[in-house]
Formats: structure tokens, C-alpha cells, sequence
């Protein structure tokens, strides 16, 4: 039997419904070898080093996973809300548990898409990403001004990670680099690096809000695709994963020379127009009708609005009459895979080769 993330039985059941995040990262991480073989760290507290450099959401809870209940089985095709599990979690650090490092960085790796980054003011300008969250997810350029910080979201993780590391707190030290990954894996998502086409821009300037409504609907239909095509255990998306992995493993540069960044987000900038225009094109007005309700006045950020919209354009992009159209995306997104499985595997080979334990 072939495994995937939803049915491997090295991780209960009460960690899914699994997201595309953990997706990434499982594929990523099973062909770093040095990474696999390395044995259990005891759950610790969290060190708190970034308090006051990053403050998190003032809704957001350290849990911890280890400690588990399992209470519910949810619909693997039909699950759209992060914060709704299998299982429920201990809010306190659980005594006397272990965990391997693998399993750190694939169960964390959706934390950033819960509170952390929600509902906090970090620049007059975050309404333009939908919020504080998107402000710490995307970084983009618009009308000469740039928008978001993702890429500081990643350094601060990778050095919060580095320092739990120095102090002993290896558990912590996996559990922030899985975060930075995460953010890291986002630069290479053509919608958090790119806005939308110049073109559409001078076009609909004047009407901010439906221009607010089309942005929104294509970059979560693109997410919704993406994740459908994980849960079916398409073996294309897997396959690019771990064949980037590889890649980047053997690659010798510096994530602090910023070289390596820029290129990476530039070959992402580069693929958005051709999904962006797919999507606007090709699904049809009933795709966007299904984000009617959005509004970029309204006091929810764009990642809420756009969830509640998920399982409705789900139907209309999985309908029979449109599965012809997804050989172009399944095409594309695997070239997009390809690349950040490298940056996961550079990351990640970075970390274990050094012998973190």
C-alpha cells in the first residue's frame, strides 16, 4: 500500500483533517534521510524568545499536540476550517512526552494559518493584505510601494529556531523552524508574492472592492485546488515535492545572502499572471459568484471571509465539466512544488545535518 499524509500510520488520525501546509512539509521531509533518523525530543515550553520582536495574535494558544484526544472524524474532502480537528489538545505542556522531530515540523506547520497572526495592528497599510495575517504571509509590490514581510516572517523564525537550538530546547527549535518553513513555503505561492496583473489594476482602480472580491476568489481557488488535489493523493504534487527536496539538499547556498530568496520569489512572481487569468477566464462568473459576500470593508480579514466561501467553489471547480481545465494548473503547481520542495530541503538538510538533538 502507498502511503500519504492522510492514511500514514506512523500519525494518529486525531491530527487530521491534514492542510496543504502539512502536505508540503510531509513530502519534504520524508527524503531528508538525516532528518527521519533522529530520535524523539522531550515536549518542552515554549521559550518565548520573540515576545516583544514578534508579538502573536492575542487569540492564539501554544497547544500541544502530543497530548491527544481523539473526539471526531471529519470529512477528509470537506474540511476547510484549520482550527476543526480530529482530535482535541492539551493548552499545557504535556509531562513526560517525546516526539520525533519529523513529526514536529508536519503537525505545526499550519500554526501560522491559525491566530498567531491575527488581529494585530503591524502597518497602517495591512488592510491592502487582508489583515495582519496576510501582512506576515505575502510581500508584494504595488503602485511603487511593497506590502507584507514574509520574508522577515521567515528570518525571525529561522533565528528563533537557531536559538532554541543553542539553548537545549530542541523541541522548540523544530516547532519555530516549522513556522519558518511555513512562511518560507509561502514566498513560493505566486499569490502571496504577486497582487494582481498591472493590466486588471489600471482597469479597475476605481472599483476597490470588487478588485478586492476578484484577488480574493482566485487566490482561494487556487488554495482549494491545491488542497483537493493533496487529499485525492495526486501523485504529481508528491512526486515534484520530494524531487525539489532532493534537489535542495545538495544545493550550497546561504539563505542569508538573499540571493537565493529573490530568485525564488521571482520565479514565482513570474508563473501568477498565467493562473490568475486562468482562473478569471476559464471557471466562468459562476466561480465569482460564490465569493459575492466578500467585502473589504468588513471587520473579518480576507483569510476569514474567503474560508466560509471554500466548500462552494470547490463544487463549481470540481465539477465534471471543469476537471479537463485542471491539466493546465496540475502542470504549473508542480513546477511551483518543485521549487519549494528545494527551499524546504535546503532548509530542512540545514537544520539536521548539523546533528539537532
Amino acid at each position: 500500500m502507498e502511503f500519504y499524509l492522510h492514511n500514514d500510520p506512523n500519525l494518529p488520525l486525531a491530527w487530521g483533517p491534514w492542510f496543504s501546509h502539512e502536505y508540503l512539509m510531509y513530502y519534504s521531509v520524508q527524503t531528508v534521510s538525516s532528518l527521519m533518523d533522529l530520535p524523539p525530543v522531550c515536549v518542552k515550553p515554549n521559550p518565548r524568545y520573540g515576545d516583544k520582536l514578534w508579538p502573536l495574535g492575542p487569540r492564539h494558544v501554544d497547544y500541544y499536540k502530543e497530548n491527544w484526544e481523539e473526539i471526531r472524524k471529519l470529512d477528509l474532502f470537506n474540511s476547510f476550517d484549520y482550527r476543526k480537528r480530529n482530535g482535541e489538545y492539551a493548552a499545557e505542556v504535556p509531562s513526560n512526552k517525546q516526539i520525533e522531530p519529523w513529526k514536529v515540523l508536519v503537525i505545526y506547520s499550519t500554526e501560522p494559518d491559525l491566530y498567531p497572526d491575527m488581529d494585530l495592528f503591524l502597518h497602517k497599510n495591512q488592510k491592502i493584505t487582508g489583515g495582519s495575517h496576510g501582512w506576515r504571509h505575502m510581500q508584494f509590490k504595488l503602485l511603487g510601494a511593497r506590502y507584507g514581510m514574509a520574508t522577515q516572517s521567515f528570518h525571525i523564525h529561522r533565528q528563533m529556531a537557531e536559538l532554541s537550538f543553542e539553548n537545549g530546547n530542541y523541541y522548540w527549535g523544530w516547532r519555530f523552524l516549522s513556522r519558518g518553513a511555513h512562511y518560507l513555503a509561502d514566498l513560493g505561492n505566486p499569490f502571496h508574492v504577486k497582487a494582481l496583473p498591472g493590466f486588471l489594476l489600471a482597469k479597475k482602480i476605481l472599483y476597490r472592492n470588487e478588485l478586492f472580491k476578484i484577488i480574493s476568489a482566485i487566490h482561494q481557488s487556487y488554495e482549494v485546488y491545491v488542497e483537493r488535489r493533496f487529499r485525492e493523493g495526486f501523485g504529481l504534487f508528491n512526486q515534484a515535492l520530494m524531487d525539489g527536496a532532493l534537489e535542495g539538499q545538495k544545493m550550497e547556498v546561504d539563505f542569508g545572502n538573499g540571493k537565493t530568496l529573490n530568485s525564488y520569489i521571482r520565479k514565482a512572481q513570474k508563473r501568477h499572471n498565467k493562473i490568475f487569468y486562468y482562473f478569471l477566464n476559464g471557471f466562468g462568473q459562476e466561480l465569482f459568484d460564490v465569493f459575492a459576500q466578500m467585502d473589504n470593508r468588513s471587520p473579518l480579514d480576507a483569510a476569514t471571509q474567503t474560508n466560509r466561501c471554500s466548500a462552494a467553489a470547490l463544487k463549481v471547480i470540481f465539477n465534471n465539466k471543469n476537471i479537463p481545465k485542471l491539466a493546465f494548473l496540475d502542470k504549473i503547481t508542480a513546477e511551483i512544488f518543485v521549487d519549494i520542495g528545494k527551499m524546504l530541503g535546503l532548509l530542512l538538510n540545514e537544520f539536521s545535518a548539523s546533528g539537532r538533538r
